[in-house]
């Protein structure tokens, strides 16, 4: 049986991470790109599937692809997971130099993957190009986005141009916005300097600090980061829609019921 390849972008981060190691334990064979790398650049043989690491700056284009042992040289799957979600001001850059850093490296993708024509590109965006008044009760598919912030602006450019390439090549594009993520191995960077509220409150409570929760306690889809993989690799085996996908977790609960289950292990753990 012939090997699926996936190229994923931004795979040293937390997203990209969770994406490269789900494939692979999928089965499929995994080119991983990133400036940078947690744990070094050493390609990874799993039980079904295995990583090539490939270091790379996307902005300046992306590099040539290596091959992968017993399988087809074309990549049969590109996601873009690359991403800075750090605010502007905490970068030390304006809104604009923000925006460039985002979708230069995505134009890039986009051009490579018009040259290449593989069967299926993913752009990854976010719920968080949604403004807090969008929705009457609750989000729903038909509401149309109005987020201003430079993250929300950036990522709204970058469903246009996702959306605005699928017609040059015959390549199936999806953009997919994906709920609130939490998963194991967090760690705050420089192009990801917030980590989950999960991570927080697990932080908080193996220091016995107290857990807080904003005061309006918000209902968030909690969608745990290992489990992207899988729900990507179904929704490319079927038709590409001609609008965003929401993939999100089905498991809608509150900030403080969530804190709660963190909390339950220590019972002596507050919850403010």
């Amino acid at each position: 049986m012939s090997r699926r390849i996936v190229a994923v972008t931004g795979a040293g981060g937390f997203v990209g991470r969770a994406l490269t190691e789900g494939f692979a334990a999928l089965g499929w064979w995994v080119i991983a790109l990133d400036v940078a790398f947690d744990n070094g650049r050493e390609d990874v043989s799993l039980e079904r599937g295995m990583i090539r690491r490939v270091t790379c700056d996307l902005a300046d284009g992306v590099p040539a692809l290596p091959g992968m042992p017993g399988a087809e040289p074309s990549v049969d799957l590109v996601v873009h997971a690359a991403w800075v979600t750090t605010e502007p001001d905490l970068l030390g850059v304006t809104p604009e130099e923000y925006r460039a850093l985002n979708l230069r490296p995505l134009e890039q993708v986009l051009e490579y993957v018009a040259a290449t024509r593989p069967p299926a590109f993913v752009f990854l965006s976010s719920s968080g190009v949604f403004a807090a008044g969008d929705g009457s009760d609750g989000l729903t598919d038909a509401d149309e986005p109005t987020g201003s912030s430079p993250y929300a602006e950036a990522k709204r450019v970058g469903e246009a141009m996702t959306f605005a390439a699928a017609p040059d090549h015959g390549t199936a594009v999806y953009v997919v916005r994906l709920g609130y993520l939490f998963g194991p191995d967090e760690v705050a960077r420089p192009t990801r300097e917030r980590v989950s509220l999960v991570a927080q409150w697990v932080a908080a409570v193996r220091a016995g600090r107290p857990l807080e929760v904003r005061a309006d306690d918000p209902a968030r889809e909690w969608t745990y980061a290992p489990d992207l993989a899988a729900a990507v690799e179904r929704l490319v085996d079927g038709p590409a829609p001609a609008r965003p996908v929401h993939l999100g977790s089905p498991h809608v609960i509150r900030d403080v019921e969530v804190a709660a289950l963190i909390a339950a292990g220590r019972p002596d753990t507050a919850i403010v």
